[in-house]
């Protein structure tokens, strides 16, 4: 089974991790990125680390990885010690600006999705849109301050960004992570679950909602 997976924030997580240890499965591309988040590179470079790590069989993972990670080896330095290694870790872990077709048309990447499926039918859509307007813990400090700014965060529909490519492309299998509060997390007084639920019903008609960018409801 091929895996897809395709971040509309990105703090690497451990959902695509999981289910790439299952046998058969195979890494395709990681796509990494945040508008929102300032430290966006750091979450990239640790993507393509991780990605670095997977190119090798466990026991053959080289020392030089280890070093770098007890700090006596600079992580350039061991990309150089690996260029080929490296060059397809840095191939995987795309970092992108996902959800933005001026900055990012979605022709680049639907090149960038058939090209890693190759005809392939069975694969999985892995992702997970931004969890701090959904959370409880996030709700509870922006709300009694400020909640015309809530009602106003886009990233209440970034997940729109996932539903053109549902309905271009046709996944097996869509997994879409988050935190428990999006069960109750509201917009205009009405649950975003139930918004979400609906468009994955329809995915192309909601996609096209402010031209698909998921940054408008």
């Amino acid at each position: 089974m091929r895996l897809w997976r395709r971040r509309s924030f990105c703090w690497p997580r451990r959902t695509e991790r999981g289910i790439q240890c299952l046998p058969g499965s195979r890494r395709e591309a990681s796509v990494q990125n945040s508008p929102f988040d300032r430290d966006d590179v750091f979450a990239h470079e640790t993507l393509k680390l991780r990605s670095f790590f997977r190119l090798f069989p466990r026991k053959d993972v080289p020392e030089e990885y280890y070093d770098h990670l007890r700090g006596k080896l600079e992580r350039q330095q061991l990309y150089q010690s690996y260029p080929e290694e490296s060059a397809r870790a840095d191939a995987e872990a795309w970092n992108a600006e996902l959800g933005n077709n001026q900055s990012f048309p979605s022709d680049k990447i639907d090149r960038r999705i058939s090209e890693s499926l190759n005809g392939g039918e069975n694969w999985i859509l892995i992702g997970g849109p931004p969890c701090q307007a959904y959370s409880i813990a996030g709700r509870s400090r922006v709300i009694p301050v400020d909640p015309e700014k809530y009602e106003k965060d886009q990233r209440h529909f970034l997940y729109k960004a996932y539903l053109r490519i549902i309905a271009e492309h046709r996944p097996s299998l869509f997994v879409m992570e988050n935190v428990k509060g999006i069960l109750t997390s509201e917009v205009a007084g009405k649950r975003i679950i139930d918004r979400i639920l609906s468009d994955l019903r329809e995915p192309m008609p909601a996609s096209r909602s402010g031209n698909g960018s998921g940054l408008e409801g």
